[in-house]
């Protein structure tokens, strides 16, 4: 026992002169690349936006598409199922997005993604019918592969010392987009079309009422489409093998433009 203690004695004071844990990770972390990790950040704040926008007017866009009054008890299933196709559609499409992104690439699967998904939500706006709104959102999420794809690329630009730190702003981005979308979508669908001047505007307005907040969040998809386009680079070279099979390999035979991922030492266990 007296030689256990004096040993134990030993190791806690030498993980005290080498200072605390959370120190001593953070001295030897690489530094988070923040011009590579902000577009993606961007991508999946604007993922969430259009997660989100459309439900605090979905029940009005239901009653007005299939005519329903204020009281007919099928209002809410309707909503419901439109509420769902989003989610659905990105239930079929997302396993599909890693293996096509190891393949094409991160960048041009994230950009297209993101064009593709913005179209089908403008759509939505200009929608008349039920089953073309169910459609296009349907389509919307079908086509959602972005967060899928932006995850990926999280993990090809980290390393074991700053990953945790990079993923701890996916649930921000996410939230802040879940949070942003249905105030967007709230404000701008409550436009009165007598608000606008005569002209175009009033008409599209009056024909239209749900298409400001997805032409708004189309807008912002834009712009961050744009910065991702401009800025974002390419982690993965031509020619090479899968994720898992990158990632399983020796980190210098690792074709991957990432810091391989290094074992801790036993003293910052």
């Amino acid at each position: 026992p007296t030689v256990e203690k004096g040993e134990r004695d030993s190791n806690d004071s030498q993980k005290s002169a080498l200072g605390p844990p959370s120190d001593r990770m953070d001295d030897a972390a690489t530094p988070v690349p923040w011009r590579s990790v902000l577009p993606i950040l961007g991508v999946m704040f604007v993922d969430g936006v259009n997660m989100m926008l459309v439900f605090p007017f979905v029940p009005f866009l239901v009653r007005s598409t299939l005519r329903l009054s204020l009281e007919d008890p099928n209002t809410p299933l309707m909503s419901g199922l439109m509420g769902a196709a989003f989610l659905l559609g990105q239930f079929f499409a997302s396993p599909v997005y890693g293996p096509l992104s190891d393949r094409r690439g991160r960048r041009p699967v994230l950009l297209s993604c993101m064009a593709v998904s913005t179209a089908f939500l403008l759509a939505f706006g200009l929608a008349e019918s039920y089953w073309f709104a169910m459609a296009c959102r349907f389509l919307q999420g079908l086509s959602a592969g972005a967060l899928t794809v932006g995850k990926l690329y999280l993990v090809d630009i980290s390393d074991a010392t700053n990953e945790a730190r990079i993923f701890s702003y996916i649930g921000v981005a996410m939230g802040s987009g879940a949070i942003c979308g249905p105030m967007l979508g709230g404000l701008l669908s409550s436009l009165p079309p007598a608000s606008a001047p005569d002209g175009p505007i009033r008409l599209v307005l009056e024909r239209y009422p749900y298409l400001p907040p997805c032409a708004a969040a189309a807008a912002m998809a834009g712009v961050v489409w744009l910065a991702t386009a401009l800025h974002l680079r390419e982690t993965l070279h031509q020619g090479d093998a899968s994720l898992s099979a990158a990632l399983m390999a020796p980190p210098r035979t690792s074709p991957r433009l990432r810091t391989p991922r290094k074992p801790l030492s036993s003293g910052a266990a």
